[in-house]
């Protein structure tokens, strides 16, 4: 059986819009009664229950009844001669307030334009809505006080709620703003800025590591859901380092001709019971032998402290010999013992 066999000869359609404003299912059965309505001569149109179930076989006559009375209640539609067990009289908001023919079975009586809502109205719609009492009175303006009883309230309430609705769907504050394009353009938001700011960082620091964030996010493939949080966290991070100012620098350096290493390094050789002005006397030599080298170090404060206690650990050496005097096969060879080859090619004092 082909696939286009399965769909059914009629079916029904809807306005998406309308079925935003007052539900899918009023929609759909609003689709129907529109055309019909418009149809009629007369204002009043009456309703099988029959013909509507007929036509919408998917709802049974209560779920019919219903429906009709929800439009009625967002002010669509008027009905009359609701107690009917076999149909029911409609007729469009507009059309109904034309006169019609008096019978039995029309209970619709005029009211008058002064009619206000009791008290009970206003608390529900600002208990359960939160809709003041000011904007509820603003739509009495435009609403059609033309059914009698609970059902007028009713409507009236419904008719309030679409206002409601209708505003703040088109208030600013529910407006959905396009982010700005995360390119090397892109600023952190001025409440971010103030919070990084309030912490003591530096405008001009919080500038600088911006191109260096664009850039991580971009080859991650966009900007994360929090952009500005995550800006703040990075911007932090890299504060607290620049400002611990230890010379732990994450990025290598080579050796200068000038360099002299920190204070915590003598304070770490002193508990080894070297002293600084021999840590001093190893300084030249370093920086001769590592600027000669070329090479880069993330930290050419740990590399001098090696190399002041290996020096210090060979002159310990040196000492404890002469001091026995002589020598055997055991201890370690002096330097006037080893070959110009072998004292070229040590180099592990530079360790």
């Amino acid at each position: 059986m082909p696939p286009a066999s399965l769909i059914p000869d009629r079916q029904l359609t809807f306005s998406p819009d309308l079925a935003a404003t007052i539900g899918l299912e009023e929609a759909i059965l609003m689709q129907y009664l529109g055309p019909l309505l418009a149809a009629q001569s007369d204002p009043w149109c009456h309703l099988g229950y029959d013909a509507l179930s007929q036509h919408f076989p998917f709802w049974s006559r209560e779920k019919l009844k219903d429906l009709l009375l929800s439009l009625e209640a967002l002010g669509v539609i008027v009905l009359s001669g609701q107690k009917e067990s076999t149909g029911i009289r409609v007729a469009t908001a507009e059309a109904a307030g034309q006169p019609e023919k008096p019978g039995p079975e029309s209970p619709r009586l005029s009211t008058p334009a002064s009619w206000q809502p009791p008290d009970a109205v206003y608390d529900v719609l600002q208990m359960n809505h939160g809709i003041d009492r000011q904007f509820a009175q603003q739509q009495l303006i435009d609403f059609d006080a033309g059914t009698l009883g609970h059902s007028r309230e009713s409507r009236f309430r419904q008719h309030v709620l679409v206002a409601w609705r209708h505003q703040q769907r088109h208030h600013q504050a529910f407006e959905i703003t396009t982010p700005p394009p995360f390119d090397q353009n892109w600023q952190p938001s001025l409440d971010a800025l103030e919070i990084m700011t309030r912490s003591g960082v530096d405008e001009e620091f919080i500038d600088s590591v911006r191109p260096e964030f664009i850039l991580y996010w971009r080859e991650r493939g966009g900007p994360p859901r929090e952009v500005n949080s995550k800006f703040i966290g990075w911007v932090r991070s890299r504060w607290t380092r620049f400002q611990a100012g230890l010379g732990h620098s994450t990025e290598p350096r080579p050796m200068t001709p000038g360099w002299q290493p920190s204070e915590q390094v003598f304070e770490v050789l002193a508990m080894s019971g070297i002293e600084r002005e021999y840590a001093l006397g190893r300084l030249p030599e370093f920086r001769v032998f590592w600027c000669d080298a070329g090479e880069l170090q993330t930290s050419w404060n740990s590399k001098f402290l090696q190399h002041v206690k290996h020096q210090w650990r060979w002159d310990q050496g040196r000492q404890h010999e002469g001091n026995q005097g002589g020598g055997g096969s055991g201890k370690k060879r002096r330097t006037r013992d080893l070959g110009i080859a072998d004292i070229l090619s040590n180099t592990g004092w530079a360790d």
